[in-house]
């Protein structure tokens, strides 16, 4: 028995361990697709590792239950920009997602576990919506938003995050 879990650990060790990729290399490599400026079509048995940078763009992430492993990084969005985030698991970031200025985020089926902040929406004249989606175990916030964003949360799982599953910031 003892040497049959040693194998399976072992076999799934290897095949994780060879599918790990740079997520800002695949952003830069995306082509534009389904109405977005890139496209990034993510594979369930991948890991995708490092932050990521958007400015200015319309970006479509389809992730297929991949782990985007911030690694103390995070998806910053800002500027005039849009995201469409679907079917990921985000973990270890500083926030999961951060977005600023005027950006339009729309999230959906995804998981942000482990991070500082799950979600960081300080986008004044933007709008955020998130659908069937978990935020946990953040050593922060779970959602944390600017007072007076525009906000649809819908089916939201929140739980363990250390100072609290919503806070909202006042400009000061």
């Amino acid at each position: 028995m003892r040497v049959s879990i040693f194998i399976l650990v072992f076999l799934i060790t290897i095949h994780m361990s060879g599918f790990s990729v740079v997520l800002q290399d695949i952003y830069e490599n995306a082509a534009a697709g389904l109405g977005y400026d890139k496209l990034l079509v993510l594979h369930g048995d991948s890991i995708y590792t490092g932050g990521l940078s958007i400015t200015q763009a319309k970006v479509g992430i389809k992730g297929h239950g991949a782990i985007i492993d911030l690694m103390g990084g995070t998806i910053a969005i800002n500027g005039n920009a849009e995201i469409d985030l679907d079917e990921c698991i985000i973990i270890n970031g500083s926030s999961g997602l951060y977005a600023s200025e005027s950006v339009t985020a729309r999230i959906s089926q995804c998981t942000f576990y482990g991070n500082q902040i799950g979600i960081q929406f300080m986008a004044p004249s933007g709008m955020i919506e998130v659908v069937n989606s978990i935020i946990a175990q953040s050593t922060q916030y779970g959602f944390a938003c600017e007072e007076g964003t525009i906000r649809t949360l819908h089916y939201i799982d929140t739980y363990n995050n250390l100072q609290g599953d919503y806070v909202e910031w006042c400009p000061g």
